[in-house]
């Protein structure tokens, strides 16, 4: 399954990768995720690792992730290094005056029929908190939040 949502912000790129590019701060905006550092592991930065829990209905998508792209201030993507199949990627792209962020997740539980109706009874869920995200980067970022 995969979830794409996008928003305009109305502030500058570099203020809203202040927060995308830092999964330890996730949890001031991500609607139902769970991001936990990983000790001894970098903590932003490609190959930085993270415990990832995203409760969806009776089905925990987490396990461990791992940033694979940083491209400040545009882009930063992850993928599993155990746990479910998923990966998931931010997208800042400058629209005159405003950024307008894209939040790209796909996973893949594992099974047959029931794992596939799992996938698409949680997807309206994931589809919602993903939103709901977004929203709340939007008020975070355009309160002054994001500055460093």
């Amino acid at each position: 399954m995969r979830v794409d949502e996008s928003i305009r912000v109305a502030a500058p790129r570099e203020r809203v990768w202040e927060l995308v590019s830092l999964p330890e701060r996730y949890s001031e905006f991500m609607v139902g995720w769970s991001w936990e550092p990983i000790r001894g592991e970098p903590s932003s930065g490609p190959r930085a690792r993270f415990w990832l829990e995203i409760e969806v209905g009776s089905t925990n998508l987490g396990g461990m992730v791992e940033l694979v792209e940083f491209d400040p201030p545009h882009e930063l993507a992850w993928t599993n290094v155990s746990g479910i199949d998923n990966r998931g990627r931010w997208i800042l792209r400058e629209r005159g005056e405003e950024t307008e962020v894209t939040m790209r997740f796909s996973y893949q539980v594992a099974g047959g029929v029931l794992a596939l109706l799992a996938s698409r009874l949680g997807a309206p869920i994931l589809r919602r908190e993903v939103r709901g995200s977004l929203a709340a980067l939007k008020e975070l970022v355009e309160r002054g939040a994001g500055e460093g």
